[in-house]
């Protein structure tokens, strides 16, 4: 075999690993999201996802305009799922003393407890899915996604 064909053949076997590896990723976050759905049926999944946000500007709030684009849709769905939140108490919409033509969505006090509900429940949901490894797999697969993203997860880069 020449070299460019093993080149090819390499390069061809990195990347359905990297398919496998992505649809792996996608499904366990999917299966994790999914158990808490289940504890937490009041809240869709970009409810959860939009209380969440909201939760990491709690002393400033956060404008419609900029959590449409933390989530990657449109204002009108984000209004949407605001009125949502508004009819559950978990969410108040203010005036910017700053901007009185500026609205910012705010956390109500409920809302915190269910923010430490959901991430009590996410962390709970991953730690059993990760019960399949043992503790020296564990720290191999911490060393191998470090490769990949060295920065650890913090409440400002998580979604």
């Amino acid at each position: 075999m020449t070299d460019q064909h093993n080149r090819i053949k390499a390069d061809t076997e990195r990347d359905e690993l990297t398919q496998q590896i992505l649809e792996h990723m996608h499904v366990l976050i999917h299966h994790i999201k999914r158990d808490v759905s289940a504890t937490h049926p009041h809240l869709s999944p970009p409810q959860a996802r939009l209380i969440f946000i909201i939760s990491q500007h709690s002393n400033s709030g956060i404008s419609v305009k900029e959590l449409a684009r933390l989530m990657s849709i449109t204002p009108g769905a984000v209004t949407q799922f605001i009125n949502g939140l508004i009819d559950k108490n978990l969410i108040t919409r203010e005036t910017d003393p700053a901007d009185r033509r500026s609205i910012k969505i705010k956390l109500t006090p409920p809302a915190e407890k269910e923010i430490q509900n959901l991430k009590k429940d996410f962390f709970n949901s991953a730690a059993r899915k990760f019960g399949a490894l043992n503790t020296e797999e564990m720290k191999t697969l911490v060393n191998l996604v470090s490769k990949i993203n060295p920065a650890p997860a913090t409440e400002e880069n998580l979604p």
